[in-house]
């Protein structure tokens, strides 16, 4: 779920992982998260609009995900 912690209000619930989510990171600007799941999936979701970008498949259970800065070099 994504909170708008100034208001107290719910904004999305992140629906799409099929078991636990064992972890998740906002990127630097806010505007991503980031999800690894039990189900052998990481995805990439918008903030502002709760969808999924990205969704990235494993042969096991996705257990940690993070964000890397982009490098000029």
């Amino acid at each position: 779920r994504i909170w708008d912690t100034q208001r107290g209000q719910l904004k999305h619930t992140l629906d799409g992982h099929s078991d636990n989510v064992e972890d998740s990171c906002f990127s630097a600007d806010g505007n991503r998260v980031v999800s690894a799941s039990g189900d052998k999936t990481t995805r990439i979701w918008d903030t502002q609009s709760g969808k999924v970008l990205s969704e990235f498949r494993f042969n096991s259970m996705a257990s940690s995900c993070d964000f890397t800065p982009h490098s000029s070099n």
